[in-house]
Formats: structure tokens, C-alpha cells, sequence
């Protein structure tokens, strides 16, 4: 590359890091004006539930805690199968070295270093055009990378997480590769070992080896491709690999065999995840969860293209540039395929893939400019090249400047206290029940043992938490918190080998056919983000294995409520009145079949034998009332009863902690109390 590409490569990585780094630290501005909202002692609060999952790891490789392939004695309690990773990951090595490097917490740290190493991508990818000699095609596709709305929002501040390098492992590997093809001998195999060493860090950032066995396989393919012959396929020429037999050793060598070999079975759990299980009701024979997660959602074009390039026109122009690239290019882009197949998978699957997208559509936008650029009208040759490089410039980042986004914390200061608080008032061996959101967050912050958490939701036992959740019988709630307990998800893998039916393992676990008296302390744990979330949580938890799909009831919140007399609360323009039971709102008069008014933890409930809402009143400290909208199942479900009503069953549980409505516990008694008397 000569020296004048050189700069502008400079000049380029400096515009698109800057830019990256100036969107992503807006967010620290903000925090820093209000810090009750956004830390917690001093700790910033995490933007992402995976954070608390690597910080977990992070503490205890810290501690001394973290022991590879030996079993994890917090994470999916009861079974045995929840190991530590062989390799801790690379992000929380990093994050446990340098806040001791740095003296600074872990959660601090993630502010700062997320966003730097979010932006990096753009050197590899930079070069790689500019040797290909795509100026244009270079500034968008590293500006369209770091400013795109998806990958901004997935690398925010203390959103610790691997995305913030998923990008740039990938391309540096491809962009190694492509010079091992494409230089002389003595080179391409330097660069073959520089690939593979990049091939190594990248698993030990992201531990997916399947997709460092697709570049393995392309590379090899790739040569078939690169021979400038009459004959365009070359691929089972083993002449070719003759040719070029040292660089592919080399960097299937310096790559890892090892790795090779475990991405053949890494490739088959992604294909059967991401490609065949991704949107079916159930994933095996339970219901299938990533149906509730909002970055597993299916998109539609206009959305994809708002959170790629910003604009659906910019959008469609880079399709279409995209296309003629790799028509033009394609023998020298082979070796990115791995990487830019993900991205297409945003067509099909979910948003999260739209990140690894939006460089090749902002390369594909350039990259019509480019083209412009080369056309040789001699007598407008100057202002065309002026004009094409401002508009590509231009055209590129007026769609993108909108997306400013403010990290928001995926906890509030109240709830982190409560789980620190959990270290306190629960003994050492105890076990939480609750939701999979906040399970690696309670191993941080609480050092207690979960029965799922992000990580190993798929899994059936996901399935009868919820039941836990949605059902109104408490003694079946015990039941299957008694169950899960002894038997654990291995236990119910062994029953489904021996034939029986999901529906039959739920019936039998219902009726206390696997109860036994509680082995560690098991805690039940409501918290308030669980009130947006019941309309999935119900959905899985009355899961009808017939028709393969559950009851989506969520439950209705209103703001802004004040008791105006001794019969009427008014929630902005809405009046509840108790005496009278209906909900005035401005535009319609509803009756209410029941109410429930839990004021000075006492619970009253008022019914009429009619049609009509079911609603909660409840009281809290400061004079604030809280008024909750239900349908008549969600109104008597366990989450209801336990978590906003304080109704509970006295022969299975205890409360013990009443924060509502930032958390409510309670503690699972160890037998139902009659059987212990």
C-alpha cells in the first residue's frame, strides 16, 4: 500500500473512532449529571444483563474462585452440569486484570473500556478497502459500522459484553487471510500465522469455534477461487491446493486443531439454535424462550434499515452497491463470507445479527460513489470526484446523526442494593427462585446460587419456573419448586427418555410426585421489572402442549396515582371508584369485577358478580398508590398473589423481606408446615 493510502486509512480509522467514541461517551455526559439514577456507591450500573454473567467471572478469577472445567457451585442449582468455562473469557480476564491494574471496580472499568474497544473493527476493515483501493467505501463502511443504531445500542457504556469486539476479531482474521492469499510467498505465509493467532483470540473472546471453522473451510475454498483462468471453478483442482498447500497448514496450525475440531460441534448447536429453533413455539418439546427476547426478534425491512443505515433509501442504494462489489470483488472477498452470512442473517432472524450487517451495506453505499469516482468523463473529471466524495461523505452520516442513544441500566440502584442486601439475609448455601434475568446478577452481587439465569434459560426447568409464576394454586407452586429442587433438569431429561409426555412430567411434578424436604435454603424472589414481563412469563407458564402456545396477559400498570377521598384514586385523568367499582377513564366507564386494596399490610378485596376488570390498588410509603390492571387468571396467579397483594400460603411460605415494589421475598419452606408438625 503506498504511502498516500496510508494517510487516508489514517485519516479515515481517526473520523469513523472519533465519531464512535463521541456518540457512545454522550451517554457518560448524562450519567454524570444525574449519578443517583446511574451508580450505586460510586459503581456504575450495568446497561446489559450478560454484564453481570462476565462479571461474575471476572470476581472470581479475582478471588481465586474461577477453577476451569469444575463445576460451578452458584449457576443451575441443582444440576451438576453448570461448569466454568475452560478458558476464562478473554473480556473478563481483561476486566479482572485491569481493575486491579487500575484500581477501579469491574463495573466502572466497562464504562470506558466497552466503548474503546467497540470502535476498533474499523482498522482492519479500513485497510482492507483501501488495499482494494475503495476509498469512499472504506469512510462508510466504518462509519455506517460504528454509528449504525444497532451497533451503538449493543456497545453502549457499561455494557459489558462481547459485541463490543465481535466485529473487529472477524474482520482482522479475514482481512490476514485475504493478504495470505494476495501477497508473495515469503508474506502470505506470515500473514496465514497472523490470522490464525487472530483466530485463537477470537475464541478465547467469543468461544463460538463454529464460526472459526467456517473462515477455516472458506480460506481453504477460496483458493479455488483466486486462480485467474478460463476455468472459473478451481475448487476441486487439487493442483491449487498444491500451490498453496504451506499457507493453509500454517494457518490451520496456528489457529488451534483443537479448536477446529470442537467448531464442528459448536457449528451444529448454532445451526439448530439460530437457523432451525429460532422462532418454533418450543425448542424440543417445552416452549421455546427466545420467542419473548427483544433482540431475538424478527425485523421487518423499513426497521433493519433504520437500525443499519439509518434511512430506507441509503438502505436499498446499499444493497444494490453491495451487490455489484461482490460481483466485482468476489474472489477477493471470499474470505469474509463467515462474517458477512451473519449479517444476512438479520434478514431472516433476529435484530442482534443487524450489527455485523451494517458495514457491509455502508461498504456497499461507499462503494457506488467509488465507482463514480473511476468513470473517466475527462472534461468533468475533477468536480465529479468532488462531488461524489462530499455526497458519499454526506449521504453517509446525515441518516446516522440522529442516533444518539442514552445507556440506560438494566438495574435500578434500589434492586442492586436488595441483592447486596440478600448476602445478609439469607444464610451462605441458600438458592433463589426467580426469573432468568436477574440470575447472574444475584451470583455477582449476592454470591447465592440461582436455579437459571441468562445463560441456561432454554432449558425445561426454565419452563416450570414459570408455572411457579402463572399458576393459583400455591401448594402446586411448592410442588414444583420442591420438584425441581430434588430432581433438577437432569431429572426431567430422564423422565422424557423414558417416554413421558411433557404434559405427563408437568402433571407429576404438579402432584408432588417428586417432592421431598428442601436440601438448602430456597428463596423466592419477585422483582418489579417481572410486572412488564409477566405477559411472557404467563405465556410460558401456562403453556397448552397441544395447541403449543400459553395465555399472553400482561398486567396493566397506571402512573401517577393520588387518593382523593376516601373512595376515589385518580391516576391522571382516570378515576377508581372503590365505593362504586368502575374506571373512568376519559373516553369510556369500565365496571370492575374485583378489587384488591393492600394498605398497612392488609389486604382487602372487594367482588361484584358481574363482568368486569380486576384491579389492585396498593399502598405505599410517602402516600403513593400503585394501581395495577388485570384479567382474571393473571389476577390470580402466584405472581399476584405472592408479589403485589402479599397474599401467600403461610404452609409453604415465609416472607421475609418486603421492599415492594423493588423486591419481594420469600423463603420456601423447607416442608409444607403440616407435614412437619
Amino acid at each position: 500500500m503506498s504511502r498516500k493510502k496510508v494517510l487516508i486509512s489514517l485519516l479515515i480509522i481517526c473520523i469513523a473512532i472519533s465519531l464512535g467514541l463521541a456518540y457512545r461517551f454522550y451517554s457518560l455526559y448524562v450519567w454524570n449529571q444525574n449519578p443517583s439514577k446511574y451508580y450505586y456507591k460510586g459503581n456504575a450500573l450495568y446497561t446489559e444483563y450478560d454484564a453481570f454473567y462476565y462479571s461474575y467471572y471476572a470476581k472470581a478469577f479475582n478471588e481465586g474462585l474461577y477453577k476451569p472445567l469444575k463445576q460451578d457451585p452458584l449457576r443451575f442449582y441443582p444440576d451438576k452440569i453448570a461448569t466454568f468455562p475452560p478458558v476464562i473469557f478473554m473480556i473478563s480476564f481483561l476486566s479482572a486484570e485491569l481493575s486491579k491494574l487500575l484500581h477501579v471496580s469491574i463495573q466502572n472499568l466497562s464504562v470506558y473500556m466497552v466503548p474503546i474497544l467497540a470502535v476498533l473493527f474499523v482498522i482492519p476493515l479500513v485497510f482492507y478497502l483501501m488495499d482494494l483501493g475503495y476509498p469512499l467505501a472504506a469512510f462508510s463502511s466504518s462509519v455506517t459500522g460504528v454509528l449504525s443504531l444497532i451497533y451503538i445500542a449493543r456497545t453502549l457504556i457499561a455494557r459489558l459484553r462481547p459485541d463490543c469486539m465481535n466485529l473487529f476479531f472477524p474482520l482482522a482474521i479475514g482481512y490476514f487471510l485475504y493478504l495470505s492469499q494476495f501477497r508473495q510467498p515469503k508474506k502470505s505465509y506470515l500473514y496465514a500465522i497472523i490470522a490464525g493467532i487472530f483466530a485463537q483470540l477470537y475464541y478465547w473472546w467469543y468461544m463460538h469455534e463454529g464460526i472459526i471453522l467456517a473462515f477455516a473451510i472458506v480460506y481453504i475454498l477460496s483458493f479455488g477461487f483466486t486462480q485467474k483462468t478460463d476455468k472459473f471453478f478451481h475448487i476441486f483442482d487439487p493442483n491449487v491446493y498444491k500451490k498453496r498447500w504451506k499457507e493453509i497448514i500454517l494457518f490451520l496450525i496456528s489457529t488451534n486443531p483443537i479448536i477446529l475440531y470442537m467448531g464442528i460441534h459448536n457449528a451444529i448447536f448454532l445451526i439448530n439454535v439460530y437457523l432451525i429453533d429460532f422462532f418454533k413455539p418450543t425448542m424440543g418439546v417445552f416452549p421455546n424462550v427466545f420467542v419473548s427476547i427483544a433482540e431475538a426478534a424478527r425485523v421487518n425491512l423499513h426497521y433493519l434499515s433504520q437500525l443499519t443505515s439509518g434511512n430506507f433509501i441509503v438502505f436499498l442504494a446499499s444493497l444494490v452497491g453491495l451487490a455489484l462489489f461482490l460481483i466485482m470483488n468476489f474472489r477477493k472477498f471470499m474470505v469474509f463470507l463467515p462474517l458477512f452470512f451473519i449479517g444476512l442473517m438479520s434478514f431472516k432472524g433476529a435484530e442482534r445479527f443487524a450489527m455485523y450487517l451494517a458495514p457491509f451495506l455502508g461498504l456497499g453505499f461507499g462503494y457506488l460513489f467509488d465507482m463514480l469516482v473511476k468513470l473517466n468523463i475527462k472534461k468533468i473529471n475533477n468536480v465529479k470526484n468532488v462531488v461524489a466524495s462530499i455526497m458519499a461523505i454526506v449521504l453517509t452520516i446525515i441518516p446516522l446523526a440522529p442516533n444518539i442513544v442514552i445507556a440506560e441500566p438494566k438495574i435500578t440502584p434500589q434492586l442492586y442494593a436488595d441483592f447486596v442486601n440478600l448476602n445478609k439475609i439469607t444464610p451462605k448455601s441458600s438458592v433463589i427462585w426467580t426469573w432468568w434475568d436477574y440470575g447472574t446478577a444475584i451470583e455477582f452481587l449476592a454470591n447465592r446460587a440461582t436455579f437459571h439465569d441468562g445463560q441456561s434459560q432454554i432449558y425445561p426447568k426454565t419452563y416450570f419456573i414459570a408455572t411457579s409464576y402463572s399458576d393459583s394454586n400455591p401448594e402446586i407452586a411448592y410442588n414444583t419448586i420442591s420438584a425441581i429442587s430434588n430432581i433438577g433438569n437432569t431429572g426431567i431429561e430422564k423422565l422424557l427418555k423414558e417416554k413421558n409426555t411433557p404434559q405427563e412430567i408437568r402433571d407429576k411434578i404438579f402432584e408432588g410426585k417428586f417432592n421431598a424436604p428442601l436440601k438448602r435454603p430456597t428463596y423466592f424472589a419477585f422483582t418489579g421489572d417481572e410486572i412488564g414481563k409477566f405477559g411472557w412469563i404467563n405465556y410460558f407458564g401456562t403453556w397448552d402442549f397441544k395447541k403449543k402456545k400459553g395465555i399472553f396477559e400482561p398486567i396493566g400498570q397506571l402512573g401517577d396515582c393520588k387518593k382523593k377521598s376516601e373512595d376515589t384514586v385518580f391516576c391522571g385523568l382516570n378515576e377508581i371508584n372503590i365505593k362504586k367499582m368502575y374506571l373512568k377513564t376519559p373516553s369510556l366507564k369500565l365496571n370492575i369485577n374485583t378489587l384488591a386494596i393492600y394498605k398497612d399490610k392488609k389486604l382487602t378485596i372487594k367482588s361484584l358478580d358481574s363482568d368486569g376488570l380486576y384491579i389492585d390498588v396498593v399502598y405505599l410509603k410517602n402516600s403513593k398508590i400503585n394501581v395495577y390492571i388485570l384479567q382474571k387468571q393473571p389476577f390470580y396467579s402466584m405472581f399476584n398473589q405472592m408479589y403485589i397483594l402479599r397474599n401467600y400460603d403461610p404452609e409453604y411460605f415465609e416472607l421475609v423481606f418486603d421492599n415492594f415494589p423493588t423486591m419481594v421475598l420469600y423463603k420456601v419452606n423447607k416442608e409444607p408446615k403440616q407435614l412437619s408438625k
